[in-house]
């Protein structure tokens, strides 16, 4: 077990990533993924993963975005997904370490569509059906996953259901 009992301030020192949202945690570039994962587990203790989840930011061309209420009024809008940002995803993960002074961490990182995120099966042996229903339901390839395939669709659906562009009226026999 690590000297450092704040996850947070060992991430930022050891990674130089910083907590801004303790909700979703530092932002953790896909390159350094594993390692980070594997430091969590190793270093500190994180040996349970809660929960890794995703969901689709579709991309706001500069000239289609709508200008909120609240934009209309102040001069600087707030920063929201930035116009011409790459449609992506947001894989968020949520640690646990268990036993006296059980705790919890978050982090993530962003998937721009076509790219792929590396595998954390490897780390925690509970992200194998976690990822395959991020897969399944939002798109998110996971690279090194060992059976990467759908876990809650038919093989044969089309698309990914919890994508912001996917067509809600899609037709699929026999359900809809």
């Amino acid at each position: 077990m690590s000297a450092y009992p704040d996850a947070a301030a060992y991430v930022q020192e050891t990674f130089g990533l910083a907590t801004e949202d303790p909700g979703i945690g530092p932002e953790v570039p896909a390159e350094r993924l594993v390692e980070l994962a594997l430091a969590l587990r190793d270093e500190l203790g994180f040996r349970y993963l809660c929960y890794c989840a995703a969901a689709h930011y579709e991309a706001i061309p500069a000239d289609e975005r709508p200008l909120q209420e609240a934009e209309k009024v102040v001069e600087e809008p707030p920063p929201v997904l930035d116009p011409g940002e790459p449609d992506r995803a947001l894989v968020t993960y949520r640690v646990r370490r268990l036993g006296p002074g059980t705790t919890t961490f978050a982090f993530h990182l962003w998937v721009p569509t076509g790219r792929t995120c590396p595998t954390l099966c490897d780390v925690w042996v509970g992200a194998d059906w976690q990822e395959r229903e991020q897969f399944d339901l939002v798109g998110v390839v996971f690279e090194g996953h060992p059976d990467l395939r759908r876990i809650m669709l038919p093989e044969d659906w089309p698309g990914h259901p919890l994508r912001r562009d996917y067509a809600i009226d899609t037709r699929h026999h026999p359900w809809r």
